[in-house]
């Protein structure tokens, strides 16, 4: 079933704005959970929601997860973010048939791509995804005597980034997208999905499973 996402337009706050100032706005718009687990022999105790806003020529996005292991081995741009505590953002615009894939770890190292699918993707130049500003707060809890971390990631992604499409505003722009957790080579390998997803193993590039966004 295909869920339907408003994106808000934060229309005081510029791309110029502070990413920690709009991290802390961020928590007053409503969140939604990633919480739809495809491939059941993956399922682990975490949490996970994001929250999304726009102010027309960028997206804010923020994720808060909680979980029970860190692990941070990519340091470099575009390299195997999923192998970390990850989330990604998978988005395609109006009728377009390829999609971005944008993937950041708890320390902010992100991966573009953009594509129809998940073969013959096409990589972003370092120096375009680079242009994406983060903030990332991470922080150790002890819960029934084990410990766990609370995480949370804010991207500030300029339109910039969606070279591939011909876009001047987000405003009034439709779309499709998903919102995933993954943890390839954590303790417990996890593979979350905001929209639900019906394949065999695990796979996040089935644009079919898309849910609906609008943009205000």
């Amino acid at each position: 079933m295909m869920k339907n996402l408003f994106v808000p337009f934060l229309d005081q706050y510029a791309a110029t704005e502070g990413i920690e100032k709009v991290a802390a706005l961020l928590n007053a718009i409503p969140k939604n959970e990633i919480g739809d687990q495809p491939w059941p022999e993956f399922k682990c105790a975490l949490q996970a929601n994001f929250t999304i806003a726009h102010s027309n020529d960028t997206i804010w996005l923020k994720y808060e997860i909680n979980e029970d292991a860190i692990r941070v081995v990519t340091a470099e741009t575009n390299g195997a973010v999923h192998k970390d505590n990850c989330v990604e953002f998978f988005v395609s615009f109006g009728a377009e048939k390829s999609y971005y894939n944008i993937e950041v770890n708890c320390m902010g190292v992100c991966l573009i791509a953009y594509g129809k699918g998940r073969s013959n993707r096409k990589y972003l130049q370092k120096e375009v995804v680079e242009q994406i500003k983060t903030h990332a707060v991470v922080k150790q809890t002890a819960e029934n005597h084990q410990f766990r971390y609370a995480w949370e990631i804010t991207l500030m992604i300029p339109l910039a980034v969606f070279e591939y499409s011909n876009i001047t505003s987000l405003s009034q722009q439709t779309g499709f997208g998903n919102f995933f957790k993954c943890g390839d080579d954590l303790p417990q390998p996890h593979f979350y999905s905001w929209n639900g997803i019906e394949a065999n193993s695990p796979d996040f590039h089935l644009p079919e499973f898309f849910g609906a966004l609008t943009f205000a």
